[in-house]
């Protein structure tokens, strides 16, 4: 995932050289909540397979605000007349989408081992999901910069 958080981050940096708008970082506050909800359910927790089971919840969570956004992202795109920069959000958008399904059978994979086997005590996937909040906070900031970025670049084609 954190590889592919990198693709999608230089393919955003792609659509801003192609729309002509220099990125402004902004916090969300939405992809904020979901990071933080994610924390505390976490804490909650002591056992390997709950929060790996968690972060998988809060993984998919954060997969479906992206689809919203970068769904909705293209389709600006293509109304300002941005071809290119739609065609990369759509391919973004499509992996997000696989991403969402891999989360579904892993999800699904983990509820079936937990009652059919005994669990270890400490997983790859618990350590690697930790740092899961800190990259999704990037790519928000992303989103929301190529939201503005679409936005500015509507006002002046229509100026």
């Amino acid at each position: 995932g954190s590889k592919q958080n990198i693709v999608q981050q230089k393919r955003l940096d792609e659509v801003f050289d192609l729309i002509g708008i220099r990125p402004d970082p902004k916090k969300d506050p939405a992809m904020q909540g979901i990071c933080d909800l994610n924390e505390a359910e976490i804490a909650k927790h002591r056992n390997a397979v709950d929060r790996d089971l968690i972060n998988i919840e809060y993984g998919q969570v954060a997969a479906h605000f992206y689809i919203a956004r970068y769904g909705t992202l293209r389709s600006a795109a293509h109304a300002l007349g941005h071809a290119k920069a739609a065609k990369l959000l759509d391919r973004t958008l499509v992996e997000t989408r696989a991403i969402d399904q891999a989360f579904t059978q892993l999800y699904d994979h983990l509820l079936t081992r937990r009652t059919s086997t005994r669990y270890p005590d400490e997983t790859a996937l618990s350590t690697t999901a930790y740092m899961h909040p800190r990259l999704t906070v990037g790519l928000a900031l992303g989103g929301m910069l190529v939201a503005v970025a679409l936005s500015e670049a509507g006002r002046s084609k229509r100026r």
